[in-house]
């Protein structure tokens, strides 16, 4: 007993973010479910850095593990890699892969997060062998999705494997995901996706997410989502990006973006120097990053894409990923 209580620890880290005031929510404890490495924004440090918004906005190898209905808009095949660095040395590592094909446009996905030398101690506090703690978390998905009415109206869906290994037990779970992607105008689109829909009760929390994107002009918009988890409350969010003109690069474009989610305050953070310098030292909730493209007028596009979250006296986490389009 004393060791699943060692272990859960692990699963509290990987979940903080997303644990809205109070903590506890009638007679469940929120955050308690399985696939809490599922909640983790892998797969596009552009969705990282908006927040974890994006229902409504992200395309193509962006909103696979967001909305598989964004694929849809791809109009070149694409590769994408990340690395993502969260808490207490856990790390995830993702690919993906997407090709339009006729009508349709198909994805595949994986990503898989493991820690080494995890401080492991049991009910008394005396310290476990850490090469006997193995933590291994992967997902694995494929997704179809189809445009409709001049791409006006986008649908996806995938079907996942979620599979869990850790010191205690080993889980492996089917599920699927569904979204559609509408837009309205210009300016003006809507979204919404049902994540890890279908497994067995409690061992993989699923997310109902919808939202809206309003586009003010080329260089400037606002992305706002509702997202429920089903092992926690309604949480809001939203993301603003700047493009920087392209006239003014000429070789490519640079992107500039932020967001937040609602959450608790985790305190001050006294070790950090950087984020000390930034006056980032007390900040929880808010994302941010940057993103480098190269100019589509050149054929293939290279993109990077970085983004970092403070959790005050927790520390920070950070994701790269780089695209390639062709």
């Amino acid at each position: 007993m004393g060791n699943r209580i060692i272990i859960s620890k692990l699963y509290f880290l990987i979940s903080l973010f997303f644990l809205p005031l109070p903590l506890f929510s009638g007679s469940e404890t929120i955050g308690t479910y399985g696939g809490a490495f599922m909640k983790i924004p892998s797969g596009s440090a552009k969705f990282q850095a908006l927040g974890s918004n994006g229902v409504s906005y992200l395309e193509g190898s962006d909103a696979m593990s967001v909305n598989p209905a964004g694929i849809a808009a791809s109009q070149m095949k694409e590769v994408n890699f990340s690395y993502i660095s969260w808490f207490s040395d856990y790390s995830g590592k993702y690919i993906s892969y997407v090709q339009p094909i006729d009508q349709y446009v198909l994805g595949f996905n994986l990503g898989y997060f493991s820690i080494d030398g995890f401080d492991a101690r049991d009910e008394s506090g005396i310290p476990l062998n850490s090469e006997d703690i193995k933590v291994k978390d992967y997902y694995g998905s494929i997704t179809l999705a189809k445009s409709f009415m001049l791409e006006k109206l986008l649908l996806g869906a995938s079907l996942k494997t979620v599979n869990e290994d850790n010191y205690l037990e080993k889980q492996n779970n089917l599920v699927y995901d569904a979204g559609f992607l509408v837009k309205i105008s210009r300016k003006l689109s809507l979204g919404y996706s049902g994540q890890n829909m279908g497994a067995k009760n409690k061992e993989v929390a699923s997310v109902q997410r919808y939202g809206f994107t309003w586009k003010f002009n080329p260089f400037l918009l606002v992305t706002v989502d509702q997202k429920k988890f089903s092992d926690d409350n309604s949480k809001t969010g939203f993301g603003v990006e700047f493009n920087v003109p392209e006239e003014l690069l000429q070789l490519g474009k640079i992107v500039i973006r932020t967001g937040y989610t609602d959450t608790v305050s985790y305190g001050r953070n006294y070790e950090d120097k950087t984020m000390k310098n930034l006056g980032l030292d007390k900040i929880s909730g808010w994302s941010f990053g940057i993103g480098i493209y190269s100019a589509q007028s050149l054929g293939n596009v290279f993109g990077l894409d970085f983004a970092m979250t403070p959790f005050g006296a927790l520390g920070k986490t950070s994701q790269f990923t780089l695209k390639y389009q062709f």
